[in-house]
Formats: structure tokens, C-alpha cells, sequence
């Protein structure tokens, strides 16, 4: 079982925190078992009690698990569960594996001036759609999309993208990734708001409930923006996280004083 934390090239917690990961997914414990102490983990695997704490925190924040005082650490239920970190674009891609999409009004042509100003189009020209994102049935947010016309004519044959109601596991990144768009970055802006009626509806909140508004714009290898997707999350299903570095310290600098030995007078 150690082997599992033994990965070369990671901070001691997030192996840990890989490791209990795996192990809950793995069903190793009940949910309403407690997990083992931070002293248990600490002993069984060598590492300090501080960093089976940072361990257990990246889970917490996850929503995977949460601490009780004097109790211990456990595991969400599993209808609690679900929440979805984005780190990278492979996360964006990887909603395919177990998230479904349902359009809400499928893919055609439009005009929004916002999106117009993001993509830098000189004409009136785009592609457009508006879609809910579902995890086991769960709605975690809505999105609406716009392309430029030349990305767009490429996804518009694609027919779950056209009709409303349908529903698939692609995402509009991955269907342009199939026809050799490659996606090398994404610029991401992030808001809060409160859900107003057509929120409410589309979510299945009440209005006035806090969301998170995310936009982003995507680009291919050459820095073209190829897609403006702009959506608004269930704050309970979103988990955004951000690596905060130090710029590196100056190196001291010295001053060299002339020895004043053997300086004629």
C-alpha cells in the first residue's frame, strides 16, 4: 500500500493526499467510518503530522472528506460529493469522463459584441450556444459558448450540438481537439454574482443564491483565440486552485572596502 504514496517529483502531502484519495475511491472505508488519525498516517508512512494535515486539507477542500473536532476525519456522502477542480486545460477535457452536456439552445450563428471583442472579430459573423453541464444528474453549471466562424463551421455538423435537449459527454473543446484544433491555453477571468430568474431556472436555485462566473478564452498553438466560453457554477460544485510562488530573493550584495594596509601615507 506505501508504494502508492512513493511518486517521484511531488511534495510529500499531495502524494498522501493522492494515496487517500485513491483509497476512498476505492472504497477502503465506509462512510461513516473515520479515517485514520493524522498520527496513524503520520507513523505508517514516515512523514510528519504536518504533512498529513496539509494532505487532509487539499481533500477538505476538494469536499472529499471533512474533519470533526474531537471525532475525526470522514468521508463526504456521496451525494455531497461531487465538486470539480480546474487547474488546466486537461481538466476542462477531462469533464468528458464522467460529466454529460445538454443543450439548451444548440449551435448557430449569432452576434454578441462581448464575444465579438474577445475573439478580436473584425465582422458580425459567429457561431454561438447555450448548454447545462450535469454530473449523475446534477446540474453544476450553464455555458454559453461562441466561436469564430471558421472554428464554428468546423463542430457544425456535429448533430448533439444542434438539437435542443440532446445530451452527450463531449465538450466543445474536445470536438474541436478531433478535428485538429489544438488547444494550448486558456485565459481565465472569475466573478461572483447572484442568480437572477434565468439562473435560478437553469440551475435549479434560488434566486439570489451566489454563483461563480467564469470566463474563458481559449487558444490554438499559434495564439489564435478560437473560443470565448462564459459560465456560471454552483459555487458548492467548483473548486478553483492556484499554485502562489515567491519571486526568487535578490542575492545579497556586497560592498568591497580597500584595505587601508600598507596604502602609502
Amino acid at each position: 500500500m506505501t508504494s502508492k504514496v512513493r511518486r517521484v517529483g511531488e511534495p510529500g502531502y499531495r502524494r498522501l493526499a493522492t494515496y487517500l484519495r485513491e483509497s476512498i475511491q476505492e472504497q477502503h472505508w465506509t462512510e461513516d467510518q473515520a479515517l485514520p488519525t493524522d498520527g496513524e498516517l503520520g507513523e505508517r508512512f514516515g512523514v510528519s503530522r504536518q504533512t498529513v494535515r496539509r494532505a487532509y486539507l487539499d481533500l477538505v477542500n476538494e469536499g472529499l472528506v471533512y474533519r470533526v473536532p474531537g471525532r475525526g476525519t470522514f468521508i463526504t456522502p456521496s451525494h455531497l460529493r461531487y465538486r470539480r477542480p480546474f487547474e488546466t486545460v486537461d481538466d476542462l477535457l477531462a469533464l468528458s469522463t464522467d460529466t454529460e452536456l445538454e443543450i439548451v439552445e444548440p449551435l448557430m450563428g449569432t452576434f454578441n459584441p462581448l464575444a465579438a471583442s474577445q475573439l478580436q472579430l473584425e465582422g458580425r459573423l459567429m457561431y454561438g450556444m447555450r448548454f447545462l453541464r450535469r454530473h449523475e444528474g446534477t446540474i453544476f453549471c450553464h455555458t454559453s459558448v461562441h466561436l469564430p466562424p471558421e472554428i464554428g463551421r468546423l463542430i457544425e455538423d456535429e448533430e448533439v450540438f444542434t438539437e435542443v435537449g440532446a445530451r452527450t459527454t463531449h465538450t466543445v473543446i474536445g470536438a474541436l481537439a478531433a478535428r485538429g484544433i489544438q488547444i494550448s491555453g486558456a485565459d481565465q477571468s472569475m466573478t461572483a454574482r447572484a442568480a437572477d430568474s434565468v439562473d435560478a431556472e437553469r440551475l435549479g436555485c434560488p434566486e439570489g443564491h451566489a454563483l461563480l462566473h467564469i470566463g474563458r478564452l481559449y487558444f490554438d498553438v499559434s495564439g489564435r483565440a478560437v473560443e470565448w466560453a462564459v459560465s456560471y457554477f454552483l459555487p458548492e460544485h467548483y473548486t478553483h486552485r492556484l499554485h502562489l510562488g515567491r519571486l526568487p530573493s535578490p542575492a545579497p550584495s556586497s560592498t568591497v572596502h580597500p584595505s587601508r594596509k600598507g596604502n602609502p601615507s
